[in-house]
C-alpha cells in the first residue's frame, strides 16, 4: 500500500535508478525534479509521474515526507539546507559535498530540527557487506590488522559521456576519489573505526578531456593501529570489486563476481579458501536496499546507515586524499 510521499531531486542516471526502485517497492508516491526539460519529459512519460518540477527552490517541500537528493555533489549542501529548514527528512547522494563549506551548518540545523538525514553510501545496506563485518568482529581471524579494498572499473563502459557530465569537473565532485573510492573509505571506517593518518597518490593516467584523477592509491592508519589500502582506477578491464581483511589468525576475502558476492576464509598457509557465504546481488539490488531503508526510516522503523557526521568524516578523508594526490603531482 502506498503510504509515503517522496521527492527525488535529479533525474540523471542515478536519479532514475532511485526512481525505479522506489516505485518498485509499491510503498511510495514519487515526484521528481529535473532541470533539463527534455529529460524531465522523458521520465514523466516513461514512469507516468504526475508531479514534476524543473526548479527545486520553487517546490513547497513541506508536502513531502522525504527527499532524495541525487544531483551533482556541488549542489548537495544548498538543497539539503532547504530540506532541513522545513524539517523534511532527506537522503543525499554521496559524497556529501565537494568541500566542507556549509557542512557543519547543515549538521547543526538537522540536529536542531531533529530530523533523519543520511548520506547514500549504499553498500552499507547490503546483507553481504554486513555479514563480512560480522565475521571480522567475531574473532574468526583474530585481530584484524590490515585491509585491502579494490574498487576498479571501466567507467567509460558505463558512462561513455563521462567527458560531458559531473565526472569531468573538479568543482562538481569529479574524479575517482570522490566518485568511487569514497565508497570504500566509508566501508573502511565502518569496519576499522576512526582514521588517525592518511597518505595518498593519485593522477589522471588514462582519461583525456577531464580535470580530475582517474586513479588513486590511499593508505590509512586507524586509531586502533590497523593499516588499510584503498586502490581505485576507472579504466581497468575487467571490473574488480574486492575486499581482503588480514587478521592474526587468518584472512577474509570478499569478492564481487557480477551477480554473485562471496565471502571466503583462509586460516593457514595452504591458500585453500573456504566459502563462508554467498549472496545474489542482481541489477539494482544496491539501490533497492537503500530504497527500502529510506522508506523504513521515514516510517520510523529504521535509521540511515551513514549519518551526516559520518559522511562528513568520509568527505574529509577523501578531500585529504585528493590534496595528497594534487601535491604529489606538482612535484
Amino acid at each position: 500500500m502506498i503510504s509515503v510521499k517522496v521527492l527525488i531531486v535529479g533525474g540523471g542516471g542515478i536519479g532514475e535508478r532511485r526512481l525505479c526502485c522506489l516505485l518498485a517497492t509499491g510503498r511510495a508516491h514519487v515526484s521528481i525534479c529535473e532541470a533539463r526539460e527534455e529529460r524531465l519529459e522523458f521520465l514523466r512519460a516513461k514512469y507516468q509521474i504526475q508531479e514534476t518540477y524543473t526548479d527545486f527552490f520553487d517546490i513547497p517541500l513541506s508536502q513531502y515526507q522525504g527527499v532524495i537528493i541525487a544531483t551533482p555533489a556541488h549542489l548537495h549542501i544548498p538543497m539539503a539546507m532547504e530540506c532541513a529548514k522545513v524539517g523534511v527528512p532527506f537522503l543525499v547522494e554521496k559524497p556529501l559535498s565537494v568541500d566542507l563549506n556549509g557542512v557543519d551548518q547543515l549538521i547543526a540545523l538537522v540536529d536542531e530540527k531533529g530530523i533523519p538525514a543520511g548520506v547514500a553510501y549504499m553498500r552499507r545496506n547490503l546483507p553481504s557487506y554486513k555479514k563480512l563485518r560480522e565475521h571480522a568482529e567475531s574473532g574468526l581471524i583474530g585481530e584484524v590488522k590490515m585491509g585491502r579494498f579494490n574498487s576498479s572499473q571501466n567507467y567509460r563502459k558505463y558512462r561513455p559521456d563521462y567527458k560531458e557530465i559531473y565526472y569531468a569537473k573538479e568543482d562538481q565532485g569529479g574524479g575517482c576519489i570522490l566518485d568511487a573510492a569514497s565508497h570504500f573509505i566509508n566501508l573502511a571506517q565502518w569496519y576499522f573505526g576512526e582514521v588517525e593518518n592518511l597518505v595518498a597518490l593519485s593522477d589522471r593516467l588514462v582519461f583525456e578531456g577531464v580535470e580530475a584523477e582517474d586513479s588513486a592509491i590511499i593508505i590509512m592508519r586507524f586509531a586502533a593501529g590497523s593499516l588499510v589500502e584503498v586502490f581505485c582506477n576507472q579504466f581497468q578491464q575487467p571490473d574488480i570489486s574486492e575486499i581482503e581483511l588480514i587478521g592474526t589468525r587468518g584472512n577474509l576475502k570478499y569478492v564481487n563476481e557480477g551477480g554473485r558476492h562471496r565471502i571466503y576464509l583462509c586460516q593457514d598457509d595452504s591458500n585453500n579458501w573456504q566459502e563462508l557465504a554467498s549472496f545474489e546481488v542482481e541489477g539494482d539490488a544496491y539501490y533497492m536496499g537503500q530504497a527500502q531503508n529510506f522508506l523504513s526510516v521515514l516510517e520510523g522503523n529504521e535509521e540511515f546507515p551513514t549519518t551526516l557526521q559520518e559522511g562528513k568524516r568520509t568527505l574529509e578523508l577523501a578531500l585529504a586524499a585528493k590534496k595528497w594526490g594534487s601535491d604529489s603531482a606538482k612535484k
